[in-house]
């Protein structure tokens, strides 16, 4: 006769299902470390039982979870993850950092429905993030970092140095003299007003791609993260699975502009005597801004015609001791080969303004420290605009650099060796840049065709009878 007891509860070998005064039936069962675990309760006998056969299974099968596993809030995983990656370079690590407090580990406002809402992924623990989670919170990231870019560069338009460069601009438009520095004259001001009403139009405010790079960053961070829970045995799968989410930001990207060949010495003469060689030599040798001003006597080899690449100026705001800092990556380490004119004006430059010691910077300041990047800013803009090349950044002379070592035929694995890339998504950005690169192709083959030669053969040659 079956008891009361035994129709409530239905045995297993390694669990059991039972069902509840509610109604409900609960399965629990007995891990392999031997806990007694609950999986819940459910509707239906059938439920509890099918839920109850997956986890045995999944026990029989090695590949059973402890679901204690992962029950560490996400921001706080993260930060510890971050804190023992010795891999880091002290600016990559502050990245890190600024962008979970900012995005991952923040409340973020969450666009459109009834009432006003955010989303904090990092108060979520581990297991219990969903690609669903996921999904909301890129969303909800995306808008608002475009949202606080577009302040920020409308913000910048209204000061005063942005309004005298449109002013410039504008008067250099309309065939009116203006010193490109110094106080903007009172009528000039005036004329401007009159005519546009004092409209400052910024170019960034359209475009698509305004607040994306940072958002990209972020998911980026989420995604190899949890792919290192993931490989942790933390959680069985990365909820990070959306589409292109990591290369968004290429998609609507400015395109990177190019300085061509007979534009860089102009450039090099409207800069400061003491900074020209370092335009020519960024030219020229593709190193960022950060190494070529990090150089100290010890790194080059003028005999060689090379510099040595080992370290990089360290950011403002980043922790650490001293001015010198770690390259991007490993790969940042590397001796770099410059052209004869390369070195021709690196050795003028050395031996009137770079002191003899070893540890001397080869473009430092007048007073031996390293050149600020507001400085180097300051200093740029002003020689693009002498030159009419307003559109330049610093950052535009690495980019011409490497464009121009892809246009000399340089493999992609040679083209990494020279940019200090650790992987080839990097390079293969140069290797677009010449949009005649179909046609140099043709011209390459025709050369080793001998096409002219073979063509005059073809037409001199008999023609076979038909059969």
């Amino acid at each position: 006769m079956t008891t009361a007891s035994a129709s409530r509860r239905h045995r297993r070998a390694s669990g059991a299902v039972r069902r509840l005064p509610s109604g409900r039936w609960q399965a629990r069962y007995t891990g392999p470390d031997g806990a007694l675990r609950t999986l819940g309760t459910f509707p239906t006998k059938a439920e509890a039982d099918q839920e109850l056969a997956h986890e045995v299974s999944r026990m029989s099968r090695g590949v059973w979870r402890d679901p204690r596993l992962g029950e560490q809030p996400l921001g706080e995983w993260f930060r510890g993850w971050i804190a023992t990656r010795a891999d880091l370079a002290p600016s990559t690590r502050e990245l890190y950092a600024r962008l979970l407090e900012r995005w991952i580990d923040a409340e973020v406002p969450v666009v459109g429905g009834a009432r006003p809402r955010v989303v904090r992924l990092g108060a979520l623990s581990l297991a219990s993030v969903t690609p669903a989670a996921v999904r909301e919170w890129d969303a909800a990231v995306l808008a608002e970092a475009s949202r606080r870019a577009t302040e920020r560069w409308s913000r910048a338009a209204s000061t005063p140095k942005r309004v005298n460069a449109v002013i410039r601009a504008w008067a250099a438009e309309n065939g009116r003299a203006v010193a490109v520095t110094g106080r903007m004259p009172v009528e000039l001001r005036e004329a401007w007003l009159e005519a546009t009403g004092g409209v400052v139009a910024d170019a960034r405010e359209g475009r698509r791609n305004l607040g994306r790079t940072e958002a990209v960053q972020a998911y980026r961070l989420l995604h190899t993260g949890l792919a290192q829970a993931v490989s942790d045995g933390l959680i069985p799968a990365n909820p990070c699975a959306i589409k292109g989410a990591g290369q968004r930001d290429s998609r609507h990207r400015t395109e990177r502009r190019v300085l061509a060949p007979d534009e860089l010495w102009a450039l090099a003469a409207a800069m400061h005597e003491r900074y020209r060689a370092a335009v020519v030599v960024s030219f020229l040798s593709g190193l960022r801004a950060g190494e070529l001003f990090a150089l100290q006597r010890r790194h080059v080899d003028l005999a060689a015609g090379t510099i040595r690449v080992e370290q990089s100026l360290a950011r403002l705001g980043t922790s650490g001791a001293g001015p010198f800092s770690a390259t991007k990556s490993r790969a940042g380490l590397r001796t770099v080969a410059l052209p004869a004119v390369a070195v021709e004006v690196l050795a003028e430059h050395m031996a009137r303004f770079t002191p003899e010691r070893r540890d001397a910077l080869v473009f430092g300041t007048a007073s031996r420290r390293p050149l600020t990047s507001g400085s180097r800013s300051t200093m740029f803009a002003r020689a693009r605009r002498a030159v009419g090349r307003d559109d330049l950044t610093w950052h535009d002379l690495r980019h011409s650099a490497l464009t121009l070592v892809a246009l000399a035929g340089a493999t992609l694995a040679e083209l990494m060796q020279r940019a200090g890339h650790s992987t080839p998504r990097a390079a293969l950005h140069y290797q677009h840049a010449a949009d005649d690169a179909q046609e140099r192709i043709a011209e390459r083959i025709d050369r080793v065709l001998n096409a002219p030669a073979i063509h005059a053969g073809l037409r001199s040659a008999s023609p076979s009878p038909l059969t």
